[in-house]
């Protein structure tokens, strides 16, 4: 079984869904300071949908993709309990099609780090870039190096609630440059508790890779922020937002 499968049952419930809700009025500050006007929006590796819905119910027309039809079937649900249409299915962001180009690409929280070489993240961005409309935006955020070696190495993090347990144990292999984090939770189910366990495993890159791969793909890097702010990243910041666009098409030769 893969992972974000009976995960996704608990996902919002997990705190997971804070990160979603801190970073819509982030995005939105961004496209305003941009002068971003759009109508039509790609979530990247979606989950539950909580950043997808934000901007259905601001009047875009959002297609929602995941490998997790587990995750999808969340986001589906919460889009029929407040109305509003989701155009989701379930693909792989390296290889995902969609029937027009869209104005804004996200993605968002880890799903970046969760490919684990290069030329995987690089064909991701080949993707973004095939699929954006000319003058579209990619906004995007990836864990840096120094978030996965200085914070989730050797640490373990604990909720519990009258529902609901979480552990997650995480570990860093520098050689790699990769995060294996390993989840153990225990949902409440009438009078017993149902167990659930998963291991993630993200990679970290410095972030000239990330800018040549985006190169690369046909993108244009625009800004590198530090995640949540409007400060240029140092080295010692956890989460770089980076947001790009297709590239200008050389001279003709």
């Amino acid at each position: 079984m893969g992972i974000y499968e009976r995960y996704a049952e608990i996902y919002d419930r997990s705190g997971q869904i804070s990160f979603s809700l801190r970073m819509i009025p982030y995005l939105l500050d961004i496209l305003e300071r941009r002068g971003f006007a759009g109508q039509t929006m790609l979530d990247l590796a979606c989950g539950t949908g909580t950043v997808a819905l934000a901007f259905a119910s601001r009047g875009w027309r959002v297609y929602g993709v995941d490998r997790s039809p587990s995750m999808l079937a969340q986001a589906r649900r919460k889009a029929e309990e407040v109305g509003l249409n989701l155009l989701l299915s379930e693909q792989d962001m390296r290889s995902f099609i969609l029937p027009e180009r869209v104005d804004l690409i996200t993605c968002l929280f880890d799903s970046l780090n969760y490919l684990l070489t290069v030329e995987d993240l690089q064909q991701a961005f080949s993707r973004v870039a095939a699929h954006l409309a000319p003058g579209g935006l990619f906004i995007c955020d990836m864990n840096t190096i120094w978030a996965l070696s200085e914070i989730w190495d050797n640490n373990v993090y604990f909720s519990e609630n009258n529902e609901l347990s979480i552990i997650m144990e995480s570990s860093f292999d520098r050689d790699m440059r990769m995060a294996t984090v390993r989840l153990v939770a225990f949902v409440k189910r009438g009078e017993l508790y149902d167990r659930i366990e998963e291991v993630h495993i993200e990679r970290a890159y410095p972030e000239r890779t990330v800018s040549a791969a985006m190169k690369r793909a046909g993108l244009q890097v625009l800004a590198r922020y530090e995640a949540f702010t409007l400060n240029p990243p140092t080295s010692r910041t956890p989460r770089i937002l980076w947001i790009a666009q297709p590239a200008e098409p050389g001279p003709e030769q």
